[in-house]
């Protein structure tokens, strides 16, 4: 293992840079209004979502890139949609992980929320790995495409 000292080091020099505990952005969002993405296979996915993770389908329209593909919105809560396009014309190759993509999802839940969707994975047997407890914490797991999502309690 190589010596963890300099990362630390770039560490310490991005907050001393760029952390900022009060005042405001100089360009600031709304907050974000969805993610956007690719699935293999919408059933799955939107099945995975609603039951699962007990989001609701709020709308289901055609890809304006794209007549062959579906864009569907999930309701994360809060305002924020989730959404997923399909390409069934391009086949089902996986993308990589590299520079530029997405390493995982991490959705906010009560512990309420956060406990019934650590059963509901429990119950149907889905793989999971838990950061915390089965009462607050982090649950990590994977989609039907292996995208990483991770239910966090902000413990």
């Amino acid at each position: 293992m190589s010596n963890l000292t300099e990362y630390e080091r770039r560490r310490d020099l991005l907050r001393e840079k760029y952390v900022c505990e009060d005042g405001e952005a100089a360009v600031s969002t709304g907050g974000v209004d969805h993610l956007a993405l690719i699935c293999s296979d919408m059933e799955a996915t939107v099945r995975f979502y609603t039951e699962v993770l007990n989001m609701r389908l709020a709308k289901v329209i055609t890809n304006r890139d794209d007549p062959t593909s579906t864009h569907v919105f999930l309701d994360m809560g809060g305002g924020n949609m989730l959404a997923f396009f399909d390409f069934p014309e391009h086949g089902p190759a996986p993308t990589v992980r590299g520079v530029g993509s997405m390493h995982h999802v991490a959705l906010k839940a009560d512990k309420a929320k956060y406990r019934a969707i650590v059963q509901t994975l429990k119950s149907r047997e889905i793989s999971h790995s838990i950061h915390g407890t089965e009462e607050e914490g982090a649950v990590y797991l994977r989609d039907p495409d292996n995208i990483m999502v991770e239910i966090t309690t902000g413990y």
